[in-house]
């Protein structure tokens, strides 16, 4: 998901830890909101279009095809296939793949591939992460792919491994995992790579620039613009510790203001002046625990919907509800994953 080298083996311990209480039930818990479609392989990013339809990025379920991989952690074997798609679910609930066929890779406790779609200025957009440690010179890891919805013609794509291994912005060696991007209002694409933990900037006439890195390693993965041009980036945390996840709020190219003490951030929503994030697990006192959808202000963290089964992605619909991806790792055998809708006037 984040962190192609590293990820896997920690977050494969911390969900363990999550995945015995829930399978220890006859059954996964109730979940706090509607089901919009379930049985998806590896929901992740989600977005609607100019005509209400959401965008829903599916990493998939990889594929026959396996691959035994070494690690910190010793060997593991990751299954490969094309199974990442990304569907559009319209307002009456039906749902049409749109794009299929992107490579996946999985491994027990985590799929690789397909991140984000988005709909910007006529155009689809695709944030493709990786297919793990095995894809390393892969041409088609780590792009953002813009395509023409009508045609399915691919006009554009920017690749962010040339990038990182020209450029190593964290000093930390090379490591690209682009994770989410975003438009500002004169053009500009602002691009949060998790692997080299910067964030760039694209344009046409300058192409890839260097904006701001982070050498401690606090895994950037989620990026908002504001009607005024802020920036707001969230985190993951180094190591996924307790705590140890934040959002940023950047203004003029200074940092305003950090929002401190979350837990393994993996998106971010900004609503107006409302700021959300979904925390993928929660930690406590007993260990990793599931995960949840906050309201974040100078003053913490609210909870808007608790007890969600590694929740991923976050987005608000024309109806005014949020919209949450979720069982984006399985949990258990046979667990799938979904989206969620949030009814917030409830």
């Amino acid at each position: 998901m984040i962190r192609k080298a590293l990820v896997v083996p920690v977050l494969a311990c911390l969900l363990l830890g999550l995945a015995l209480p829930v399978l220890a039930q006859d059954g996964p818990p109730p979940l706090p909101g509607e089901v919009v479609i379930a049985d998806l392989g590896a929901p992740r990013g989600l977005s609607f279009d100019s005509n209400g339809n959401l965008l829903v990025a599916d990493a998939g379920t990889g594929g026959e095809v396996e691959m035994t991989l070494p690690g910190p952690e010793g060997e593991s074997v990751m299954k490969l296939g094309m199974t990442g798609r990304v569907l559009s679910i319209a307002p009456d609930g039906t749902a049409t793949d749109i794009l299929k066929g992107f490579p996946s890779s999985a491994a027990a406790m985590e799929t690789l591939g397909l991140y984000r779609a988005l709909e910007h200025d006529g155009s689809w957009w695709v944030v493709f992460s990786g297919t793990g440690p095995g894809a390393y010179g892969a041409f088609w890891t780590d792009t953002i792919t813009e395509i023409d919805p009508a045609t399915l013609v691919v006009k554009r794509i920017i690749h962010l491994n040339p990038f990182e291994a020209a450029n190593d912005p964290d000093g930390n060696g090379y490591d690209s995992n682009v994770a989410d991007i975003a438009w500002g209002a004169d053009g500009t694409l602002y691009i949060v790579d998790a692997g080299c933990n910067c964030l760039a900037s694209w344009t046409e006439a300058d192409g890839l620039q260097l904006v701001q890195a982070w050498p401690d390693n606090p895994v950037p993965d989620s990026i908002e613009i504001a009607e005024n041009g802020d920036i707001y980036i969230g985190f993951l945390g180094a190591g996924l510790a307790p705590g140890a996840a934040k959002i940023e709020h950047w203004s003029g190219g200074e940092l305003k203001h950090t929002y401190e003490g979350l837990n393994a951030v993996s998106d971010i929503l900004l609503d107006g002046d409302t700021l959300y994030a979904v925390e993928l697990v929660l930690f406590s006192d007993t260990g990793p625990g599931p995960g949840r959808v906050v309201k974040v202000t100078e003053d913490g963290a609210e909870p808007v919907a608790e007890g969600l089964p590694a929740p991923f992605g976050i987005a608000k619909g024309p109806d005014g509800a949020l919209y949450v991806s979720f069982g984006t790792v399985p949990l258990g055998p046979g667990m799938t994953g979904g989206v969620l809708k949030l009814n917030m006037a409830d």
